[in-house]
């Protein structure tokens, strides 16, 4: 069996009831982690404190040319009070190669690059989100 990031998450509910499914056109990084803290000694051996035993993952998202239409969305999305808020509140993901929904946040700020001569586009460079659960099916 195939073990996908899902298998390692809890089941989850967003802060927010919104689900952003603008596909990243770059590769996906997809960091796992888990909360440890790691004593490396003199003689070279190692101890490791597990601090949680949650599973953790950061995803990195990069839209190298995007619509207006679609970096408003993502604008809206980062900055409304009432919506993601920044890094504040979780909303859903739709994973394009899993096909999964997962409660994400922000874990970065958000730039949008704009170039004379691509009116109509923007560039929205790397974005960390921070994979907290997955959403119920």
């Amino acid at each position: 069996m195939v073990k996908m990031m899902a298998d390692y998450l809890p089941v989850a509910i967003a802060d927010y009831d919104y689900t952003l499914i603008v596909t990243p056109q770059a590769v996906m990084p997809q960091e796992g982690d888990k909360k440890q803290v790691v004593h490396e000694y003199d003689d070279g051996t190692v101890a490791v404190v597990t601090l949680a035993q949650q599973s953790k993952f950061n995803i990195q998202v990069q839209w190298t040319l995007i619509t207006d239409a679609d970096a408003s969305t993502i604008l809206d999305l980062y900055h409304d009070p009432n919506k993601a808020n920044a890094r504040a509140y979780t909303f859903y993901f739709h994973h394009p190669i899993d096909e999964r929904d997962y409660v994400v946040r922000f874990m970065t700020q958000l730039t949008q690059t704009l170039q004379a001569g691509l009116a109509g586009y923007r560039e929205n460079p790397v974005i960390t989100l921070r994979v907290e659960g997955v959403k119920s099916e």
